[in-house]
């Protein structure tokens, strides 16, 4: 498959006569990335690995959750168990999930009381009011603290503008599931506004590999972006996001379970004072909040007549966090700043008569960060960003990252390197529980990586190769002669991260990403699980009629592992490729009709050993907008 892609693509490049590429074809070294070096940056100004993706291409793609869009990013691996709303997790360079962060709008959001550390659940995260998501591989924990051990993914809302506009759709399809969705939003030069709210129903499959009970889910979203101009030099923001979801659950691997039931909220809201006091600095006062809960239900059924289970986890996170932006010359950049974060947690557990609890328990951090970003003639960028956190409990850890990118216009060439080093902390679980121990340290890695970015054909293809290596030492894992938390692992990840994007003709864009990954448990020698040695995306967007679009794209998965039974055993998952194809026509100038098939040969595979993956599946809709 892989040889007949490249094929391919050697033959488009040849035959078909190509233009110029630009940002407007949704690809180049001048799109703007926010999340990289907490400023506003060309890409060809920054030193990291970085991947944009547009409102325009979840779109295009007919992606409904943020999970399925991020499938296609170089790097990443996701794993969800069963169908929409599943339990779904983020692995970035064969890191756990727990060590990359997520935010929203500039948030960090995540449960916080997971046994096997914080981490964020994607499985009921939409694309809803989405403007963009930017996915930034690497070492960040010196701009952004703990959690950022292998990158960031910030999902930027909608900013409203223009006069105002209403947004209404409606999609219906297989596994009895149906999606509305409502949005209103504008903006000028006093203000901007956004808002939205969907609600999803799905019937769903059985998550249970050879379960024939349907595990459905219910998935509500809202969203809010605020802007407003308070004066000349101060401008004040607001954002929020809240998901509630309702899922049937199986009782594990190849286990039904017709009545195992799961409910999950999360609120973050951030909120923004900006202002610039002369032409050469400005600040950033930032105050946030998350609040979470995931409460889980299992009665007594035909499977098992003994089950009597119910537990709840509730988290929530208060930061405070005050940037400055010193501009001291077109050469020189300084950011410094300082943040104070509080998380608090309590859980309950009953199975029967037995009951578990950890009334709520606390832990805090400051931290202060400084980073000097250096610009000589707009072709060589370098920056040294340093942190020190001071962590309630294990006291002080200190982070450093070095970046350089050096860009040469005339031949469209971009050299970029990264060495660094970040940390996690342990979670509030990890911490307080029966199993838990407050004498943990921090997990550590330090981080390399080198790339080189091409544009050829005068500027009508671009290529790219990034070589990653993370090592990881101090990894919190379970000791199981003492049942408690340990700093006891240690792993390493390693491999190189490949792209080409070509567009032989205006309204046709081909991208191909592969992705290759040795990750290792240091322990054991064993491969880690869930994280396959090869990844391969293969995507088509053809614009037709200045009305429609269609959309192919392509994911191959090969060499991954996982773990079944007790005590555990490493088995090997099937390799599989699936192909899903999405396209979208406008009737009108305000109504817009799509349709999507999903897996459209109906590849039978798993991402979860014992979890079973959507067959082939259809589905279409209308959108308008006034």
């Amino acid at each position: 498959m892989k040889k007949e892609i490249l094929v391919g693509l050697c033959f488009l490049a040849s035959a078909v006569p190509v233009h110029a590429l630009s940002d407007d074809d949704g690809f180049g070294l001048n799109k703007i990335v926010v999340t990289a070096a907490r400023l506003d940056l060309k890409e060809s100004e920054i030193g990291d690995s970085v991947t944009v993706i547009t409102g325009k291409e979840l779109r295009e793609k007919g992606k409904t959750t943020v999970a399925e869009a991020l499938r296609d990013v170089p790097g990443v691996t996701v794993n969800r168990q069963g169908g929409l709303g599943g339990f779904t997790q983020i692995y970035l360079r064969g890191g756990e999930p727990g060590q990359t962060m997520v935010m929203i709008d500039g948030v960090e959001v995540k449960y916080l009381m997971e046994m096997d550390g914080g981490f964020y659940d994607f499985g009921y995260l939409t694309t809803d009011n989405i403007e963009r998501i930017e996915v930034i591989r690497g070492a960040q924990s010196p701009l952004y603290g703990s959690s950022a051990m292998n990158g960031v993914i910030n999902i930027i809302t909608k900013k409203g503008k223009g006069a105002p506009k209403f947004d209404l759709s409606f999609e219906g399809g297989s596994f009895d599931t149906l999606k509305k969705s409502i949005g209103f939003s504008g903006g000028g030069k006093k203000g901007n506004y956004s808002f939205a709210v969907s609600r999803i129903n799905s019937g769903g499959l059985s998550a249970a590999e050879g379960g024939s009970e349907k595990d459905g889910s219910e998935i509500t979203s809202a969203s809010s972006r605020l802007g407003f101009k308070a004066s000349g030099n101060t401008k004040l923001g607001l954002d929020v996001r809240y998901n509630d979801g309702k899922s049937d659950l199986d009782d594990g691997a190849n286990q039904d379970d017709p009545n195992y039931t799961a409910h999950k909220k999360i609120f973050s809201s951030g909120a923004d004072i900006d202002q610039t006091f002369t032409g050469w600095w400005e600040q950033k006062l930032r105050f946030s909040l998350v609040n979470s809960k995931r409460s889980y239900r299992d009665l007594a059924d035909s499977v098992d007549t003994t089950e009597d289970t119910d537990s709840w986890y509730e988290g929530e996170i208060k930061k405070v966090d005050w940037q400055n932006n010193l501009f001291l010359s077109g050469l020189n950049t300084v950011i410094f700043g300082i943040d104070f974060q509080k998380e608090k947690g309590s859980s309950y557990y009953r199975s029967g008569t037995w009951i578990s609890a950890l009334g709520e328990k606390s832990v805090s951090n400051k931290g202060l960060y400084v980073q000097n970003r250096l610009n000589l003639g707009d072709r060589f960028f370098a920056t040294l960003g340093m942190r020190m956190d001071k962590h309630e409990l294990f006291g002080r850890a200190v982070t450093y990252k070095i970046s350089a990118a050096y860009f040469i216009p005339a031949s469209g060439t971009r050299f970029r390197t990264n060495i660094g080093t970040a940390f996690r902390e342990p979670s509030l679980y990890q911490l307080y529980s029966s199993y838990g121990d407050i004498k943990l340290n921090p997990e550590k890695s330090r981080n390399y990586d080198a790339g080189v970015e091409q544009m050829l054909l005068h500027g009508k293809a671009l290529l790219s190769a990034t070589y990653f290596r993370n090592d990881f030492t101090n990894l919190i894992g379970f000791d199981m002669s003492t049942w408690k938390y340990k700093n006891i692992d240690k792993a390493q990840t390693k491999g190189v991260e490949t792209g080409t994007t070509l567009i032989p003709c205006k309204n046709l864009t081909l991208k191909f990403s592969h992705t290759y990954l040795k990750a290792v448990d240091k322990n054991t020698g064993e491969p880690l699980t869930r994280r396959p040695k090869y990844k391969q995306n293969f995507n088509i967007n053809y614009s037709f009629l200045k009305k429609g679009n269609i959309n192919l794209n392509l994911v191959s998965v090969h060499k991954k592992y996982d773990k079944k039974g007790w005590p555990s055993t490493l088995v090997e998952l099937n390799d599989y490729t699936k192909v899903d194809v999405a396209a979208s026509y406008n009737f009108v100038k305000n109504l817009r009709v799509f349709g999507k098939v999903e897996n459209i040969f109906d590849r039978k595979y798993q991402e979860v050993y014992g979890y079973t993956a959507p067959g082939i599946s259809f589905s279409g809709g209308i959108a308008a907008n006034f």
